[in-house]
């Protein structure tokens, strides 16, 4: 059966404008759940309580926690593997990158102060951020200008810059898979690098006309399938079985623009694309969408990686799902 309203979602979390870019933290272990979203030149931080994941809570709540004037608009967000709730004192570390090209790394502690750091800068738009997931200590960055730079958090300085043959769409570290790095290029071209050296381990490949990749994702429970979506379509990879899709479909009638593997199941993942800005949700093992939505305005979409939910950036609000509600 097949939800084809905003009436599924189980939570609204009601924005002063709306998002264009939503992501919840990858949290290891139980606990609260914290969601970060930008908005104009805002990024609010909220922690949201699910009885599933807190002992304690009887029932689901959510709080903002802090609303941070960004100066400029913030177009990416990416979390430290650092930021807990559950250690003192509270560290909440988060990077963004904005219209003016810059990376800043914000720290928030437990009593909503703010600090911030002034990473690095790219020379044109920066289209992807990604936290080196283990110990926090790098940060990798593409953009229009052609390149994949990585920085160091600690030194606040670029350690490698990789150059592409299009613009960089996506860029992923991977904590199941730590040392590689996945990048995805306007041109259709997704290559590995070695995170040592940062030389290229392999790449892959389409068997149709490339150009348009906007999104590439890396999934999280299966290291071995990379999804895509290029053009109106969408592609998955098994690496284990060559450089060429696996399997492939039309995502959307318009420009596919979003595509993110479900952190739960390596057999679920969604896309996002025109027009109606059109959310689907797919389980790939029955070859079908499970859920539609269309929400007009507002970017943004994120999955929890211990909980079968996902959030998605609307008009002046972010809605909740769980896929549970929908089988």
């Amino acid at each position: 059966m097949i939800q084809k309203t905003e009436a599924g979602c189980f939570s609204e979390i009601i924005c002063t404008k709306s998002p264009q870019c939503v992501e919840f933290f990858h949290q290891q272990e139980a606990g609260p759940v914290l969601l970060c979203y930008t908005w104009d030149n805002y990024v609010t931080v909220s922690v949201l309580h699910f009885p599933q994941l807190e002992s304690d809570v009887e029932e689901y709540t959510y709080e903002n926690l802090t609303d941070i004037n960004h100066k400029v608009a913030a177009t990416n967000v990416a979390w430290s593997p650092k930021t807990s709730m559950l250690n003192h004192p509270v560290g909440i570390i988060f990077c963004t990158s904005s219209i003016d090209f810059k990376l800043r790394v914000f720290t928030v502690d437990n009593k909503m102060k703010v600090d911030v750091n002034n990473l690095g800068e790219h020379s044109s738009f920066i289209n992807d951020i990604s936290y080196e997931p283990i110990h926090g200590k790098e940060i990798a960055s593409v953009g229009d200008d052609k390149k994949c730079r990585v920085w160091s958090v600690e030194e606040s300085k670029q350690i490698a810059c990789i150059p592409l043959t299009s613009a960089g769409k996506t860029v992923n570290f991977n904590i199941n898979d730590p040392g590689k790095l996945l990048v995805g290029e306007e041109n259709g071209r997704i290559r590995m690098y070695d995170t040592a050296t940062y030389q290229p381990i392999f790449s892959l490949q389409s068997v149709q006309p490339s150009t348009g990749l906007i999104s590439c994702d890396w999934s999280l429970v299966n290291t071995t399938k990379i999804g895509a979506v290029i053009g109106k379509q969408w592609l998955i990879w098994d690496t284990t079985k060559g450089s060429l899709p696996e399997v492939s479909g039309q995502a959307h009638s318009g420009m596919a623009t979003d595509f993110k593997w479900s952190n739960i199941s390596d057999s679920i993942f969604a896309t996002r694309g025109r027009p109606d800005n059109q959310i689907k949700i797919y389980f790939t093992h029955e070859n079908k969408i499970t859920s539609s939505t269309a929400t007009k305005i507002g970017n943004g979409f994120s999955w929890h990686n211990l909980l079968p939910i996902y959030a998605v950036g609307a008009n002046r609000k972010i809605m909740l799902f769980d896929l549970e509600q929908m089988r």
